[in-house]
């Protein structure tokens, strides 16, 4: 799975974050905030789907285009990368 394990995904209210864990500890200064969508699409790299399964299944449920939601997609795995939360 390319998901670094050392992150979880949280609800809180009506928050999504991803956060990291440092020796069974929480690092609470690298929290991550996403949108619905954002923890969407996590939980789905989580379940090891593809960018372009996860786009599809999004065009299905909403009114989007697939290229459009894909190249989000892409994008948002960009900046899990850059945060060390997601390895190639």
């Amino acid at each position: 799975m390319p998901l670094n394990e050392n992150f979880i995904l949280k609800h809180v209210g009506k928050e999504y974050m991803i956060i990291p864990l440092l020796d069974g500890g929480v690092d609470f200064s690298k929290v991550y905030n996403v949108s619905e969508t954002g923890a969407y699409i996590y939980e789905q790299l989580k379940n090891n789907k593809t960018s372009s399964e996860i786009a599809k299944a999004m065009v299905t449920e909403y009114d989007v285009a697939y290229d459009v939601v894909l190249n989000d997609i892409l994008e948002f795995i960009e900046e899990l990368k850059k945060r060390g939360m997601y390895n190639d």
